[in-house]
C-alpha cells in the first residue's frame, strides 16, 4: 500500500482520534500541537509499514513530518 493524503487522514482519524475536517496538506501538525509527540511513534510505524521502508532516525524531524505534504514528500524522496 502507498501513503497518500487520504490514507494519512484516515490514520489520524482512526488511530489518533483526530477531527481531520480542518486538516489540509499544509496544516502544521506537530509544531502547533494538533498531533503530540506521543503520536510520533505511531506515525513512524504507519509510514514505515504502509510505505514499505525503514525511516532513518536522522529523518525524524519537523522538516519531514510536520504536515501531510511534508510527510508525502519525504516518503517520495526516501523511496528513490
Amino acid at each position: 500500500m502507498s501513503v497518500d493524503k487520504q490514507s494519512l487522514l484516515s490514520f489520524f482519524e482512526s488511530e489518533l482520534a483526530l477531527d481531520t475536517s480542518d486538516i489540509d496538506g499544509k496544516t502544521p501538525l506537530f509544531s502547533t500541537g494538533v498531533v503530540d509527540s506521543f503520536a510520533m511513534v505511531s506515525l513512524i510505524t504507519f509510514v514505515e509499514k504502509e510505505g514499505g521502508f525503514r525511516m532513518n532516525p536522522i529523518d525524524v524531524n519537523l522538516d519531514n513530518l510536520d504536515s501531510i505534504d511534508r510527510i508525502i514528500n519525504y516518503i517520495e524522496r526516501a523511496k528513490n
